[in-house]
């Protein structure tokens, strides 16, 4: 009987760790990045651009993906995120062409990204990531 009761405690302590290392633990950190992102940039000479884009990120510092509701769609030519500090840096394009055409400098906090935009105009941007 004793060795019946050991046999069920340790496979119940098996079965404890086994569980525990698939849960989200404090060190595994939610993708801050990746998703589609809706917002605004706002040239200096006036009015408003919306903005729709679809960013990956690869858990390091690039970031990828693509972006519309300009004249012409684009994608992320080149782009990176610090996760630390939260700096992004996107360098923005349209699709099939290698040329960077507007490039987006700014932070994200709390599923808000912001900061200014070169290009041919320059400005500011806000985008926010959809839940």
């Amino acid at each position: 009987m004793t060795r019946r009761w050991f046999v069920m405690a340790c496979c119940m302590l098996v079965s404890a760790t086994a569980i525990s290392a698939q849960s989200p633990g404090a060190k595994a950190k939610a993708d801050p990045l990746s998703g589609t992102w809706t917002g605004e940039m706002i040239p200096g000479n006036g009015g408003r651009i919306s903005i729709t884009m679809e960013l990956r990120f690869d858990g390091k510092s690039a970031v990828s993906g693509t972006f519309s509701g300009l004249p012409n769609p684009g994608d992320v030519k080149s782009g990176t995120f610090d996760p630390k500090t939260g700096a992004l840096k996107l360098q923005l394009g349209k699709k099939g062409e290698d040329a960077v055409l507007i490039v987006f400098d700014g932070t994200v906090a709390k599923s808000t990204a912001s900061g200014h935009f070169t290009g041919e105009v320059t400005g500011e941007f806000k985008i926010s990531k959809k839940a």
